[in-house]
């Protein structure tokens, strides 16, 4: 008799990426970074063990490079089946390309019993080399706050310094303008190397908004204050960048984008990592439904394009379910 095969299903948040606290150093650790997982977007994948190693669905190829990675790493021979079945957007401002290495590395690590760690799998896969929110939000959820990397370990994974769930009832306007604008990867790199470090003011007002007024207002549930921290960080981070960006965003929309989400009625607002996706904060579904329809109505005016929506926190990080394949009996942890 055949034995069943093992099914692996991993779904996993999106994050925003609020900024970065220290780009300096001078103090012995460098970065440092502030974020928080969102519901949607959304990878799912799953996986089940194969002769051959085949991937269907969107971004195969890089499915491809991450599972290469592991399954030689591991010395196995044989393969997996991967789809992906609903995605990310790529260079968009969400983190997809740690979610979906974490996802396939740890797919891997279940269907061969590697007990892999995500730690172990965001090192072999070359995540976190700057910002650790994505890792963290896979592990957590919630809002996080990483402590950055030692000037003597920069190949690391940043702490994790401060988690806390979201109230539910809080919604991120989500606005995504269609233009052309993209940064990750070597153009990332080439940016951060081209970068002067700011001065020791803008660090220490950046790190003073988010000790003294991120941190305690996420803690109080107060979304007056959590929500002016956000602009006041973004703003003020978005210091660092203007001789890279041409200014404190990365396009002229996304600054009008931010504007007008303020001028809506949105708590605060700011631009998720490079762009081009920006969000908002709002208080139950009825106050995010009015400013997501005012911002689609603004991203699709005078020959612009653009998608608008909202979406709750997500304060579980990555789910997993293994079950037997064409079985829909599974357990979810």
């Amino acid at each position: 008799m055949e034995v069943s095969k093992i099914k692996v299903i991993v779904s996993t948040p999106a994050r925003l990426h609020f900024g970065i606290v220290d780009m300096r150093g001078d103090l012995g650790r460098i970065h440092g970074s502030i974020g928080v997982a969102i519901n949607e977007p959304r990878l799912i994948i799953s996986a089940t063990r194969s002769p051959t190693l085949k991937v269907t669905g969107s971004r195969s190829n890089r499915v491809l490079e991450f599972a290469k990675i592991i399954l030689d790493d591991a010395g196995i021979s044989e393969g997996v089946n991967f789809h992906v079945i609903k995605d990310i957007p790529e260079h968009s401002g969400f983190g997809s390309g740690t979610q979906l290495a974490l996802a396939v590395g740890s797919s891997i690590s279940r269907l061969f019993d590697l007990n892999l760690s995500v730690t172990n799998l965001t090192m072999k896969l070359s995540r976190s080399k700057v910002s650790g929110i994505g890792t963290q939000t896979f592990q957590h959820g919630g809002f996080i706050v990483d402590g950055g990397h030692r000037m003597d370990k920069l190949n690391s994974v940043p702490p994790l310094v401060f988690h806390s769930d979201i109230p539910l009832n809080w919604r991120f306007i989500i606005g995504v303008p269609k233009i052309n604008q993209a940064i990750s990867g070597e153009i990332e790199k080439k940016a951060f190397k081209a970068f002067e470090p700011p001065s020791q003011e803008i660090v220490g007002e950046v790190a003073r908004i988010v000790l003294m007024k991120m941190i305690p207002s996420i803690i109080e549930k107060d979304i007056i204050e959590f929500g002016e921290s956000m602009t006041d960080l973004d703003f003020k981070f978005g210091e660092y960048w203007m001789k890279v960006q041409g200014g404190r965003f990365s396009h002229p929309l996304i600054e009008a984008g931010v504007n007008h989400l303020l001028k809506s009625g949105s708590y605060g607002a700011g631009q998720s990592s490079w762009g081009p996706a920006f969000y908002g904060l709002a208080d139950g579904e009825k106050h995010a439904r009015k400013i997501t329809e005012s911002l689609n109505e603004f991203l699709n005016s005078q020959g612009r394009q653009g998608t608008a929506f909202f979406t709750k926190a997500d304060n579980r990080g990555a789910i997993f379910q293994e079950k037997k394949d064409n079985d829909g009996n599974g357990e979810m942890r």
